[in-house]
């Protein structure tokens, strides 16, 4: 998924705050970019790369097709976006590749839904920010309807996001001074790593957010901050505080070149798309026909004479010269794979987790949350839900509306397989009401549940790193940069992995997911034309 509305303001708020410091302590203000250039997000590129998985010239595999004169067979596992998006690439390149798909539709965690009054909603990935390049060129190449929220919002008499705490309303103005101090020791630790980054990173990664809020209580000034520093990391990771590694939350404020800046475009999640997310998905599927098929369970690979060896559930077996993995890891778990894997990339796909977070969506009549104690956005502090923002603000015809009331970490994991979805939408509506007057009398009582988490072909929302996982497995993730000594690719042999929790630079997000496709395909093409040459 692409993230959430809180993550960006809590951005906000402590670059504000950081501005606030720097003031005070009279030294120059950050200076504001809109292009990310290197930020303390790309992990791997600030340490040194001891273990390089990828392409190589001694791990290149000579495939069985390279002596004769059939074309390579390519095959793909797993038809969202990252999958899809690898199969685009390769067949504008001329290579044909076929996607192996155990549901009966394609998308994967994109899914969008029609409501029964006929509103259009995300039960899946849903916002694109500007600097996801790779999301942007599939909207370009398909001719795909963004709504960009930044002009709703600065139109609108009312704000754009509210923050309920202490029985009240919290400003933007007041969170950024309540931060200032907690922003300090962020600062003090993020210079730290980037004057060392293997020295500080380690013990850093080995903490949790837990732990380092509790390390740093005294900076912790106001009782609400740490409730909303739980309720982000419910929302960005789908996790508990102690689940998270503290560099997860280190790393939010970001550098260029060394030098501290206010990163304008920085996970600013103002696109969604109009007609839902799943428009782009389907436009793959359609660019890819006769190359999907569904239904197709993979139960094992085996590298054998060359090829790979694909088992499906009660389906053919099938044999390919490369195979492009686009699987969550805790699904790749209930695979058998006897490929000569490293060890420490068995170990990453035996220990890596997707968060748990999950939507309900419920429709009202009007949109009520549009008034002065309300917002237009987006909305925290109501209590058993991490966050609520605006599902319908691109849906600019229809005076009615949806919410989406997101939930993360336990509050995602305790909802039971038998929860009526109507009484736990009106719960968290009932609950609304007392800081957003007029909830109850507009909901149309039509609510939808998103079932990420108990799902077997997801089994979580997206990428978490939990303490320690960061930089043990720094490894294993996709680097993509202009100097070839810093790219990494993830590959044993020709079994390739990509998703959007192998991005450096992504990961969580729908681009990280359609940036390592593209990559993946890269890596294919040069493994054919190697083999071929």
């Amino acid at each position: 998924m692409a993230r959430t509305p809180l993550f960006r303001q809590f951005i906000l708020a402590l670059q504000s705050a950081r501005r606030e410091n720097l003031q005070a302590d009279g030294l120059p203000e950050p200076q504001p970019v809109t292009s990310p250039g290197w930020t303390r997000r790309k992990f791997l590129t600030t340490t040194a790369i001891t273990g390089l998985v990828g392409l190589t010239e001694g791990c290149l595999s000579l495939p069985a097709w390279a002596d004769g004169d059939s074309a390579p067979q390519v095959a793909i596992i797993g038809a969202g976006i990252a999958g899809l998006n690898a199969a685009y690439q390769l067949k504008k390149a001329g290579v044909m590749a076929t996607v192996y798909e155990a549901r009966n539709r394609v998308g994967g965690r994109i899914l969008s839904a029609t409501m029964a009054d006929g509103l259009v909603v995300d039960l899946g990935a849903e916002l694109i920010n500007t600097d996801h390049a790779d999301m942007l060129a599939l909207v370009d190449d398909f001719g795909i309807e963004l709504f960009d929220k930044r002009a709703d919002n600065a139109n609108s008499p009312y704000p754009s996001e509210a923050f309920y705490f202490n029985g009240g309303r919290i400003s933007v103005a007041t969170l950024a001074d309540d931060l200032r101090q907690l922003a300090a020791q962020i600062t003090d630790d993020a210079a730290l790593l980037d004057q060392d980054w293997d020295t500080y990173a380690p013990p850093l990664d080995q903490m949790s957010v837990k732990d380092y809020m509790n390390l740093h209580a005294n900076k912790i000034t106001k009782s609400y901050l740490r409730d909303l520093l739980t309720r982000m990391i419910h929302t960005e990771y789908g996790v508990e505080p102690s689940e998270s590694s503290a560099l997860q939350l280190i790393t939010l404020l970001p550098v260029v070149d060394g030098q501290t800046v206010d990163l304008l475009s920085y996970s600013d999640e103002v696109y969604s798309v109009v007609g839902g997310t799943a428009q782009i998905t389907d436009a793959l599927a359609a660019e890819l026909a006769g190359q999907i098929q569904l239904g197709m369970k993979l139960t094992e690979i085996k590298r054998t004479n060359g090829k790979y060896r694909l088992k499906f559930d009660d389906q053919p077996t099938v044999h390919a010269d490369i195979v492009i993995v686009a699987l969550p890891f805790p699904v790749l778990r209930q695979i058998d794979i006897d490929a000569s894997l490293p060890t420490d990339l068995e170990d990453f796909i035996d220990q890596a987790k997707l968060g748990a977070n999950e939507k309900v969506i419920g429709s009202f009549n009007s949109r009520f949350w549009r008034q002065a104690n309300g917002f237009t956005g987006a909305a925290w502090g109501v209590a058993g839900v991490s966050e609520i923002w605006d599902e319908t603000q691109r849906q600019t015809d229809r005076t009615d509306g949806a919410l989406n009331f997101f939930l993360g970490g336990n509050e995602a994991r305790q909802i039971a397989p038998q929860t009526n979805v109507n009484t736990l939408g009106q719960q968290f509506v009932n609950v609304l009401n007392r800081s957003v007057p007029g909830a109850t009398a507009a909901a149309k009582g039509v609510y939808l549940k998103s079932g990420w988490t108990r799902s077997s072909y997801t089994l979580g929302g997206y990428a978490n790193f939990k303490p320690g996982q960061l930089t043990t497995f720094s490894s294993y993730f996709w680097v993509e940069s202009a100097d070839p000594n810093e790219q990494q690719q993830v590959a044993a042999g020709n079994l390739i992995f990509v998703g959007e929790h192998l991005s450096d630079e992504y990961y969580g997000f729908m681009n990280g997911a359609a940036q390592t496709g593209r990559l993946a395909a890269e890596l294919a093409l040069s493994i054919i034309a190697q083999a071929e040459a």
